[in-house]
């Protein structure tokens, strides 16, 4: 199906295939893409708080130290 990007929910998309057809010599192109949302203007403490797996922060007195 054709996609919108400023319509697309990007959580919803896990992978992604663009195929592109040359009629001139008849080729296919296949290209794959790994579709990964990332938080951007954030520190790298609070990047890790936000990942599926939750950090290590044993070794922390305080959570402001992981921030």
């Amino acid at each position: 199906p054709l996609l919108l990007l400023p319509q697309v929910n990007l959580n919803s998309i896990k992978r992604c295939l663009l195929i592109s057809y040359d009629s001139a010599t008849q080729l296919l192109s296949f290209r794959h893409y790994s579709v990964k949302v990332v938080p951007v203007g954030v520190s790298k403490g609070l990047k890790k708080l936000l990942q599926e797996k939750f950090p290590n922060m044993s070794r922390l007195e305080d959570i402001s130290e992981l921030l």
